[in-house]
């Protein structure tokens, strides 16, 4: 009689007093002559030498998945000493509670810097320098695939930032876990950075700026976006809001309004993107 070219089972394997493994597999031959397979624990102090089929007539892969899944939440396989389980499995991958790997990701992370492996073996400029073309080249290849961020639509995405947003301000992280004072500092330090540094804006020309600006601006208008995209109330609400910012000029010090500065720096002949936003 033909069998079947598959089979799919779950199983809990175990050493002699000692820990137990759940788990499922697909194997080509029938579940209970497939004797020298014990489990994927990556547990090497786990040496099991017994095997029990726990069920073994599943039509599909998925099904050994749910049964699976189902015995090891139920036994709290990770969190239960008594099992080598080091990570609970989901429909298509195991996964880790997040508090043990933020442990892990901390341990491995003192480890490199300690014997200097993976990027702590590299210097701050080549971490960068790294850091860059890796972040180009994930970038165009999602946009390519569609996936993460590019899976979304535009409307997508604005929910999402205005969701994250939202949480940041009420959990008091990320920049909200900063008084005025240390984002106005910050803010300081990383405009002079941007213009030592010779990036973001300071990489450009002032011709470049300026076409920059015009091609916005023409932009803008026809998609109806940016100010035009508002009512002239609501224009003039912005401008007020705008008139009350404070500049200061990065080579003199000066404080004054956008546009206050913008004179003063044009009267001096100093470069107008040499400011930096304080309040």
């Amino acid at each position: 009689m033909e069998t079947p070219r598959e089979y799919y089972y779950t199983y809990y394997s175990y050493e002699e007093w000692g820990r137990g493994y759940i788990g499922s597999r697909k194997c080509k031959c029938l579940p209970e002559e497939d004797v020298n397979y014990f489990g994927s624990s990556k547990d090497k102090s786990f040496k099991p030498k017994y095997k029990i089929i726990l069920k073994s007539d599943y039509n599909t892969r998925e099904e050994a998945y749910a049964d699976e899944i189902i015995l090891q939440q139920y036994y709290k396989v990770v969190e239960n000493p008594h099992f080598a389980n080091r990570a609970y499995q989901t429909s298509t991958k195991f996964y880790v509670p997040k508090e043990q790997s933020v442990e892990v990701g901390r341990r491995n992370g003192e480890r490199n810097k300690k014997f200097g492996l993976g990027i702590c073996n590299l210097s701050k400029e080549d971490r960068i320098k790294t850091g860059k073309i890796a972040g180009k080249k994930g970038g165009k290849r999602t946009k390519e695939l569609g996936v993460g961020l590019f899976s979304r639509t535009k409307e997508q995405r604005q929910e999402h930032a205005s969701k994250m947003g939202k949480l940041t301000y009420e959990l008091g992280t990320g920049i909200h876990s900063l008084t005025p004072e240390q984002r106005k500092e910050n803010g300081k330090k990383a405009g002079q950075k941007t213009y030592e540094l010779g990036i973001g804006i300071h990489s450009l020309t002032p011709e470049q700026r300026s076409e920059n600006g015009k091609k916005s601006a023409e932009t803008n208008k026809k998609n109806k976006t940016g100010l035009y995209g508002i009512t002239p109330e609501q224009r003039k609400e912005n401008n007020k809001k705008i008139s009350s910012q404070k500049w200061m000029c990065l080579e003199t010090g000066h404080i004054s309004t956008p546009g206050g500065l913008a004179m003063y720096q044009k009267a001096r002949g100093i470069d107008t993107t040499k400011r930096v936003r304080i309040a």
